[in-house]
């Protein structure tokens, strides 16, 4: 999606190169580029399954739960039943989902992350509510292919854990390239409404006072939460943080003899989001 939106910016400076653009304006259709990604993501889903096989990996589609210090109890996805497996080292590498919150009336209109890849046709008008690097991606992508773009930000900036200069400098960009920066932003009593036509009414305070915006879609991208719910990590001594992440020291030990844990369920350093498979 980025190189899309990268693409898009290209074609846009294309005539400064010498480059002619029939009608001016390239088009863009949503639809074309969501059929070919799909397409690829469920090639490479095919690859890494290939890649399973090759290095003979058993893979097994089932939900685990620890019952002991070196057993996992699997239940089969599919229903067709459950076993217990023993091994002396076990990784758990669970990922994250991304958060809705749940004191936002009306926050189940919005979508996550994850559904921005589900959407099946551009929104006209967009909110993106967050201020880290995935809001910010989601922005500069929507913007670049043309849809109104409206960012909400808990603060006065954006990307805080990262360096000032680049909050300054990414800042200023994105309101030269007309995407509208909501700081300080806060939701108000009512929340999020949907309305008749479908739209949804997001109702807001801002450093600029109270206001409200109708868009088509609405994307919450406040954070992600490590998935070790349901893993029964307390019966195998597994210390968990406050956020449920699972605390390993620098060679990605956690607290019990044997198992280790690694990407975002750690909370640390957090590998890059996968793009759900639709396989």
């Amino acid at each position: 999606m980025w190189n899309t939106a990268d693409m898009a910016e290209h074609l846009r400076e294309a005539p400064e190169y010498g480059f002619s653009i029939p009608g001016g304006q390239p088009s863009f259709d949503w639809t074309t580029l969501k059929r070919k990604r799909d397409a690829y993501i469920k090639r490479l889903n095919g690859i890494y399954d290939k890649n399973v096989e090759k290095d003979h990996c058993d893979y097994l589609a089932a939900n685990a739960t620890f019952v002991g210090s070196n057993q996992v109890k699997i239940d089969y996805i599919d229903g067709s039943g459950s076993q217990t497996i023993t091994g002396k080292h076990i990784c758990v590498a669970a990922g994250g989902k991304p958060i809705i919150p749940d004191d936002v009336a009306g926050a189940e209109f919005g979508i996550n992350s994850d559904g921005f890849f589900y959407l099946e046709k551009q929104p006209k008008r967009v909110a993106i509510i967050g201020s880290g690097y995935i809001a910010a991606e989601f922005a500069g992508i929507f913007n670049a292919l043309g849809s109104e773009t409206h960012l909400f930000l808990r603060f006065d900036s954006f990307l805080r854990t990262f360096d000032p200069m680049i909050q300054e400098v990414l800042m200023k960009e994105y309101e030269g390239k007309g995407i509208q920066m909501h700081k300080c932003c806060k939701t108000r009593e009512k929340g999020i409404e949907k309305l008749g036509s479908g739209a949804l009414r997001f109702n807001y305070e801002d450093d600029a006072g109270k206001g409200t915006l109708e868009v088509d879609t609405l994307i919450w991208a406040v954070g992600r939460a490590p998935l070790t719910a349901g893993l029964d990590l307390d019966k195998v001594d597994v210390k968990t943080d406050e956020m449920g992440a699972i605390v390993v020291d620098e060679y990605q030990n956690t607290s019990a003899p044997g198992i280790y844990a690694i990407g975002d369920v750690t909370g640390n350093w957090e590998l890059t989001p996968g793009i759900p498979s639709t396989t």
